[in-house]
């Protein structure tokens, strides 16, 4: 049953990737947001029970730490962009990325990963706390779009809380991509 919420979690994200790669954005937030979504279906699929004698451990490692500590710290950087029109460009989304996968691998020989870890939620936690109190706070005279719009994150919200105090591994994966997508979609319907 795992395997085919991952499989459905995989194919997901995949679409909602490829809705946000064919929005136009000169500056590259949609299409960086695709590049954290397919991240995450990455790993859902080399993490998916049925593909895990296929793959080694070290390439589901792979898929999981490129989603927590790059994927999803990016997304919340994507969200930010938008909301306070700080306009980033493409080259600094790819120093993003780098500085993000130089941090884990910091925190990581300093044996501090569990804390990172925490930490990278935590932090993406505030920012969609603070993106959901900017986008209500702005919205305010539409009550249809705000109600959607604020139900959406706050499930991702949610999603990210689980994630955080997940103790199962396979949990905080699917707790995990379950957030992506909701990013995504909040990013694609926003859009």
């Amino acid at each position: 049953m795992l395997s085919f919420v991952y499989l459905i979690l995989t194919a997901l994200l995949v679409n909602c990737g490829l809705a946000l790669w064919r929005l136009k954005d000169s500056r590259g937030s949609y299409t960086t947001a695709a590049l954290s979504l397919w991240l995450g279906a990455y790993t859902s699929l080399v993490n998916a029970p049925i593909f895990s004698s296929l793959m080694s451990f070290e390439v589901a490692t792979l898929g999981y730490n490129l989603s927590v500590f790059v994927g999803l710290p990016m997304l919340a950087l994507v969200l930010l962009d938008l909301m306070l029109n700080w306009g980033w460009q493409k080259a600094t989304w790819g120093r993003i990325f780098l500085a993000l996968a130089a941090m884990f691998e910091v925190m990581r020989r300093a044996d501090a990963g569990n804390n990172y870890t925490h930490f990278i939620f935590i932090v993406c936690i505030l920012t969609l706390a603070f993106t959901l109190f900017k986008l209500f706070k702005s919205n305010l005279g539409s009550d249809e779009s705000v109600k959607k719009i604020t139900g959406l994150l706050s499930v991702c919200l949610a999603l990210m809380m689980a994630s955080l105090w997940s103790f199962h591994t396979a949990f905080a994966l699917l707790w995990n991509g379950l957030g992506l997508l909701a990013l995504g979609g909040y990013l694609y319907l926003s859009a």
